[in-house]
């Protein structure tokens, strides 16, 4: 189960093969997911729901933003006063381009991905919107001619121990299988 904390959250097998299968289609119903997973439906909609609350996941649907009419897909990096940093993030954070922001180490303080419509739209961006943030210093643009990989999954990890290699889990009855001491069983 998940914890109550925001920045760390601890998952079970069970929470991470229901994200697991949803990041393979988010559109899977639960009906499914509960036969395939061998638990009752209102357990992985219970879970469902428990994990979108806590913000672990989100489900919605990712257009291809140079396919639905932006021309300018771009990424900034910004040298931020880092008394303004938690301020100018968060305005940041409202404007409607901006996709992806995140505060961070290294030679930028902000890191952002943004979409335009038009070089018109990103010059008006730059010069009338972005120069109203307190505290941004300095931006560095670059502009994605082309995605090569856009995925949005990420391996699911529990608040347990990988088994070592060689050790594998095998599920019966809702759990893995354990050998004396709660140990898991080896491969034979």
């Amino acid at each position: 189960m998940a914890s109550n904390s925001a920045e760390s959250v601890v998952l079970d097998d069970l929470d991470a093969q229901i994200i697991t299968l949803l990041q393979d289609d988010g559109r899977r119903p639960t009906v499914e997911m509960a036969r395939h997973l061998a638990v009752a439906e209102g357990t992985v909609r219970k879970r469902i729901e428990r994990l979108i609350r806590e913000k672990v996941i989100q489900i919605g649907a990712w257009a291809d933003p140079l396919k639905i009419g932006y021309q300018n897909y771009a990424v900034l990096m910004m040298h931020v006063d880092l008394r303004d940093l938690e301020r100018a993030a968060e305005q940041l954070s409202k404007m409607p381009e901006i996709f992806f922001l995140g505060t961070c180490t290294g030679g930028f303080d902000i890191f952002v991905s943004a979409c335009f419509r038009s070089l018109e739209h990103m010059h008006e961006f730059m010069t009338k919107r972005l120069s109203r943030v307190p505290g941004i210093q300095r931006v560095s643009t670059s502009h994605v001619t082309r995605v090569m990989k856009r995925d949005y999954s990420f391996r699911v990890t529990t608040g347990q121990r990988e088994p070592p290699a060689g050790l594998r889990r095998v599920r019966r009855r809702g759990g893995p299988r354990m050998g004396r001491g709660n140990r898991r069983v080896p491969r034979r």
